[in-house]
């Protein structure tokens, strides 16, 4: 979804939603391990002329201990534990500002400044906790 507010500013999201079930072994159902849980990302850009400037946000849904297939339930190292001591998988969002200044036709500079408000998260089904507040600052030339 893409929405044109004014001159130079746009409003956009999108949005992904996967469901699944998959057959064990033993003939039982149970949610498909790779179906991640709902996930997307809204942003409004501006951009006037050599610059342009996005405020973001990504987000991912929770996937609760009922919600999480067989296979991922005893892997606890990698999940947070709820209210009942089980695995789940919480939701988090994380607020994010990026902008680039076209030096010339060829080149452009790129900063961005990403998990403003710090969340600690790990994506659905990573053992690894994602990076925390970070700056980024880059070149970009075209050849």
């Amino acid at each position: 979804l893409e929405i044109r507010l004014a001159s130079g500013l746009t409003l956009d999201s999108q949005i992904n939603v996967q469901k699944g079930e998959e057959e064990l072994d033993d003939g039982t159902k149970s949610p498909s391990r790779h179906a991640a849980p709902t996930f997307g990302m809204s942003r409004i850009t501006w951009q006037q002329k050599k610059v342009k400037l996005q405020l973001y946000a990504v987000y991912s849904s929770e996937v609760s201990y009922q919600d999480l297939a067989q296979e991922e339930r005893g892997k606890t190292e990698i999940y947070a534990a709820d209210a009942n001591g089980d695995p789940y998988s919480p939701g988090w969002s994380t607020l994010n500002l990026k902008g680039s200044y076209q030096l010339s036709p060829a080149i452009s500079l790129n900063l961005g400044l990403e998990n403003i408000t710090d969340q600690r998260y790990r994506p659905y089904s990573s053992g690894i906790a994602a990076a925390g507040r970070n700056f980024i600052i880059s070149l970009r030339a075209l050849i």
